[in-house]
């Protein structure tokens, strides 16, 4: 449906421009939708009134907050704005700030023309992993899964969302198979839409493939999207410092259309910053495109319902750490619980 409304038909944008994702929604996937107003109606009844007293955020009636001394006492470090900022209900899909310079530090090294979105924020990596599998994973629906097979995985993907989990061990023998997954796609029907979940780094092992393995990979997953949509959760939790970024989410934009990755990653890995619990969910399009905001708008709806909205003191923390990072300064400790 060309022109179709990315908010009010998110499915029709969906299908236009990516109808294998459309293919391997979940029912939830579709479901999921954002009112055309998107306004708390308590908010919404309390506006042109009298005497607003809704229960919510403190504020002195120019926007700034009110923390109570003792917690004012506990980010002291930051400026007047900045803890402000801190103290306040964060939007939805995180800090615009924050979400286009953790955007600038995932492509170092990436190509211009390689598309990506800006990443929305979310209460660490597990819940960006969460998020993306249930857009796409229905019951009994066959999702891919590094061995061995974690805990948190096993309840995820099987208890949770009634998945059928496939373990896979890509590094057998202390060696990486790059066609192990693409053999196990080969043996379901075809047609029949399936997830893979892809971690490298390794956590449990630490293990990396080099960069003719992942070219390999990448390309053997392609051809194993030939027969099959093809959604691929890349979760790149422990990705290292280095530049450039070694994620396969990068090498698998663009590859076959019935193949689509999601990206998972934050600060916990990469920036040592566990206990801010600030992850990030990337799709592989651009930033602001109908089909972006499509996802985006369903993918709110389901982060709101289970948290509200992430930490902002955690992304004032991070945004702060992050611009010393990307500049180039080595990263005060204080800022991230560190001892100096």
């Amino acid at each position: 449906m060309v022109g179709a409304d990315p908010i009010l038909e998110p499915d029709a944008v969906i299908r236009e421009v990516s109808p294998a994702l459309w293919l391997t929604l979940s029912s939830l996937g579709r479901a999921l939708r954002q009112p055309a107003s998107f306004l708390p109606l308590q908010t919404a009844e309390a506006r042109g009134t009298t005497f607003n007293a809704t229960i919510g955020q403190i504020t002195d009636g120019r926007g700034g907050a009110v923390p109570l001394p003792t917690m004012a006492a506990a980010l002291a470090g930051l400026d007047e704005a900045e803890r402000s900022r801190a103290f306040l209900y964060s939007s939805v899909k995180g800090f615009p700030d924050l979400r286009r310079l953790w955007r600038e530090w995932q492509r170092r090294g990436v190509r211009a023309e390689i598309p990506s979105s800006l990443p929305m924020v979310t209460v660490g990596t597990t819940q960006a992993l969460a998020l993306a599998a249930k857009l796409v994973v229905a019951e009994g629906r066959k999702v891919v899964l590094p061995a061995p097979l974690r805990d948190a995985d096993r309840e995820l993907f099987k208890v949770r969302l009634g998945a059928e989990a496939i373990p896979c061990d890509c590094c057998q023998g202390g060696s990486f198979d790059p066609a192990a997954v693409s053999r196990i796609l080969a043996e379901l029907p075809d047609g029949e839409p399936a997830v893979v979940v892809l971690e490298f780094p390794r956590e449990d092992t630490g293990y990396e493939p080099k960069s003719r393995e992942r070219t390999t990979f990448c390309w053997a997953l392609a051809s194993a999207a030939e027969r099959r949509p093809v959604v691929a959760i890349v979760d790149d939790t422990w990705e290292g410092l280095g530049t450039p970024s070694t994620s396969l989410f990068w090498g698998l934009i663009g590859l076959h259309p019935n193949l689509v990755p999601l990206k998972v990653d934050g600060a916990e890995g990469q920036l040592g910053f566990a206990g801010g619990r600030i992850g990030f969910l990337t799709f592989p399009f651009e930033p602001e495109s109908p089909i972006t905001v499509a996802l985006e708008s369903k993918l709110k709806m389901l982060l709101r319902a289970e948290v509200g909205s992430p930490s902002a003191a955690s992304q004032v923390l991070l945004l702060q750490a992050l611009q010393a990072r990307v500049q180039g300064i080595c990263t005060p400790p204080q800022l991230l619980g560190q001892s100096p």
